[in-house]
């Protein structure tokens, strides 16, 4: 019998960056969430980088309000607002500004805008009656906090001390990470793939691997679902 699957997912420029750990760690980058799973099938528990569960004109989502009171004051700006579902289908961003004003009575940021297409992706597959796969949101910054005993974290995760602190928490837990990465980095050249993507999936698989014994934590608001029946939870 197989060992469960743990999985970590977040998005990079190109696709999807996704950490497996059944047997060990592997890294793997889809260009869309339905290769992935096309790929690996049912697994246990999928952690994604990525809003779960988005605003419409009844129903409003405050968890990352919430979030950000989880996260210490140098980290807080890691969490963007999620556009509305309707912005999510805009053609660019002003269009989307303007939706959202109207839906939400809020405009978007940039930051994201420039995810909105991974979203719109991520809500549209959670979405399909037939899927069964196990996908909650989570944060990187989050876990990784709670990986490291509940400490806020020093630098940037784009610094190359950021990058240090993180691979030294990753480290307790799984001591190849540092070649994970390099080999990661190697077998995908071509791709847009950076450290800090294949660092914060590693933290979410990990995460996921440890959630239940962890406490079984997660983030909620109230109403507790949208309008699609979607819950609005955050796991870390």
């Amino acid at each position: 019998m197989l060992n469960k699957m743990f999985v970590g997912i977040d998005g990079y420029i190109d696709g999807w960056c996704c950490c497996l750990i059944q047997d060990g760690i592997k890294i793997e980058l889809h260009k869309t969430l339905e290769n992935l799973y096309n790929k690996i099938g049912i697994i246990n528990l999928t952690l994604i980088d990525m809003p779960i569960g988005l605003s419409s004109k009844n129903i409003e989502r405050k968890i990352d309000f919430k979030l950000r009171t989880y996260l210490p004051k140098n980290k807080k700006s890691s969490v963007f607002s999620a556009p509305c579902r309707k912005a999510v289908l805009s053609s660019n961003y002003n269009s989307a500004k303007k939706v959202n004003q109207i839906i939400t009575k809020k405009s978007i940021s940039i930051q994201s805008w420039n995810i909105s297409k991974k979203i719109k992706e991520l809500d549209e597959f959670l979405s399909i009656p037939t899927s069964k796969v196990i996908i909650k949101e989570s944060h990187p910054e989050l876990c990784f906090i709670n990986l490291n005993n509940n400490n806020p974290l020093i630098h940037s995760k784009k610094t190359k001390d950021g990058y240090l602190e993180r691979l030294s928490i990753l480290y307790r837990k799984e001591k190849n990470i540092e070649s994970i990465v390099e080999k990661t980095l190697e077998n995908y050249k071509k791709e847009k793939v950076k450290k800090d993507d294949i660092l914060d999936a590693i933290a979410l698989a990990l995460t996921s691997k440890y959630w239940q014994n962890n406490g079984s934590r997660i983030i909620s608001q109230t109403p507790k679902k949208d309008e699609m029946g979607i819950p609005f939870e955050i796991y870390y």
